[in-house]
């Protein structure tokens, strides 16, 4: 099985976490793995299970070990639980939504592959095709990346886009001023 050229992004979205408290967790056991997850588990899974006590707790700590996992996936956390550089900018900003998604966004673009993801998307509504997560994951490969079917992946990386306010909505409509702004590209140097 190839490895997927998309960041792991199963139970870190935005959906299921909020950043800044999810980087807090992060600096206050930072280097203790099983502290983060323990954190993690208490404050977004805690509540997630079924009838059987055995499979709720295994299944809460894997829950948070798919987080803990999207953060190093995202190159938040290094694989010994220390924020990296991005991870470090990231608290930094924590107090600054836009700042801190801003950070987020051209981290997604310029090292995990969105700009090809972006590519791919603006390619596809130029040639009038719908643009869902399941066509687009079809496009990606026919583009030559690894995409695995059926994955969180490329769900988790448009929400965190559109928190950056990259992407609008499930269509991904494109902000292209937006787009320069987060790149560190001046929208007036093309107008």
């Amino acid at each position: 099985m190839t490895k997927s050229e998309l960041p792991f992004g199963s139970e870190f979205s935005p959906s299921q976490i909020d950043l800044p408290e999810l980087l807090t967790i992060a600096q206050s056991n930072e280097g203790d793995i099983p502290a983060i997850e323990a954190a993690i588990r208490e404050t977004y899974f805690a509540t997630h299970g079924g009838n059987d006590p055995a499979k709720v707790g295994k299944n809460q700590r894997t829950l948070a070990m798919n987080c803990r996992l999207g953060l190093q996936g995202y190159g938040i956390l290094d694989c010994d639980g220390n924020l990296t550089m991005i991870g470090a900018d990231l608290a930094a900003n924590k107090d600054n939504d836009d700042a801190l998604y801003q950070t987020l966004g051209r981290n997604i673009l310029l090292n995990l592959n969105g700009m090809r993801v972006i590519q791919c998307a603006q390619e596809m509504i130029a040639a009038g095709e719908s643009v869902t997560l399941e066509n687009m994951e079809g496009a990606l490969r026919q583009r030559g990346m690894s995409v695995p079917k059926i994955s969180r992946h490329l769900s988790s990386m448009r929400l965190w886009l559109e928190k950056a306010r990259i992407v609008a909505g499930r269509s991904w409509q494109i902000d292209e001023f937006r787009l320069k702004e987060v790149l560190g590209i001046d929208p007036q140097d093309f107008a």
